[in-house]
């Protein structure tokens, strides 16, 4: 069941884990940005679960927890390395002593060289096989200069590929002429679509990495009109850029969208949370999607989501109708 990463060597599974919560609790331009607090050994268990379970593609950044996700990871990968595919990325200028991320981006080939080695000691590697852009936008003097660093990493093996985590076509299609390139990562649920972006990796033979599969948690169906997130989490405190929640809570015209296809994505046996997935997995052939987690029980359902496969494409037209009266 496993798929190629983009047109390199490496086959992922069609789910991945993205290891943003595991870093625990952090700061970015002075606000929150982690998911709460973890406990470490819970995160490594997960990951664990995660491997025992046929999941072999774990997504981190050096901006989560500061550094921490990365070290989280790499501990729970020991003696694994051979067996899994490691995406992280770069970008945000960072302090791992005060567990701080600033909204300032340095993507200098220095810099760029910098953290792709801190990075490996961290993830206790000596090679990452897919390092990301994590600055969304970046102008086209910038975009020219990352890739030349990223090109001299891959030759010189510390890197297997690239890619850029981005909302933006235009950045996307700059980066997917480099022969370097195999995925962009970019946000993707079945409440919030990117055709633009499909389209592209599609045509470009890129993975579609997706992460906000399941809109922040909102897919999974615990929240509700009078739900109220701390200020400790992310959702909860005041980001602009968190489309699901305001103010610590669920919007709700997307807890209406969410109910006017409950019935259909919880069909077949499967758990919101799978319905959510099989969605993604319906929408594209490109796509992988990397939901987050913070426990192993977590880690197990989101595995097991494999199982059930994608929607059907009757499943498929019929939540795209539902949904069309929202827009």
């Amino acid at each position: 069941m496993k798929r190629k990463l983009g047109n390199s060597e490496a086959a992922i599974s069609p789910l991945g884990l993205g290891c943003w919560a595991i870093g625990g609790p952090f700061t970015l331009g002075g606000l929150e940005d982690g998911w709460g607090a973890v406990d470490d050994n819970e995160s490594i268990a997960a990951i664990h679960a995660a491997l025992e379970a046929g999941v072999n593609f774990f997504d981190t950044a050096d901006a989560y927890g500061a550094g921490h996700s990365e070290t989280i990871l790499g501990q729970a990968l020991k003696g694994r390395r051979g067996d899994v595919v490691i995406a992280t990325k770069f970008g945000y200028t960072n302090n791992p002593a005060a567990r701080e991320v600033y909204l300032r981006h340095d993507v200098t080939p220095e810099y760029i060289r910098k953290a792709c080695e801190n990075s490996l000691r961290r993830l206790g590697t000596d090679y990452i096989d897919l390092y990301q852009i994590h600055v969304g936008m970046l102008i086209e003097e910038e975009t020219e200069s990352a890739i030349g660093a990223l090109n001299r990493l891959r030759e010189e093996g510390l890197i297997r590929s690239y890619g850029w985590s981005t909302w933006d076509v235009g950045r996307a299609a700059a980066i997917a002429e480099q022969p370097g390139a195999v995925a962009i990562q970019h946000a993707l649920n079945v409440l919030q679509d990117a055709p633009d972006l499909i389209e592209l990796c599609e045509a470009r033979g890129l993975t579609s990495i997706n992460n906000s599969p399941l809109a922040m948690g909102l897919l999974s169906g615990k929240f509700n009109g009078a739900s109220r997130l701390a200020p400790t989490d992310v959702r909860g405190s005041g980001h602009e850029w968190v489309a699901y929640f305001k103010d610590g809570k669920p919007v709700p015209a997307y807890l209406d969208m969410l109910e006017s296809v409950r019935e259909i994505l919880t069909s077949g046996g499967r758990s919101l949370v799978q319905g959510a997935l099989a969605w993604i997995w319906g929408r594209s052939e490109s796509a992988v999607p990397i939901p987050g987690f913070k426990t192993r029980k977590q880690a197990e359902e989101l595995a097991s989501a494999v199982e059930h496969g994608p929607l059907l494409r009757a499943q498929m037209d019929e939540i795209r109708s539902l949904l069309a009266s929202f827009r």
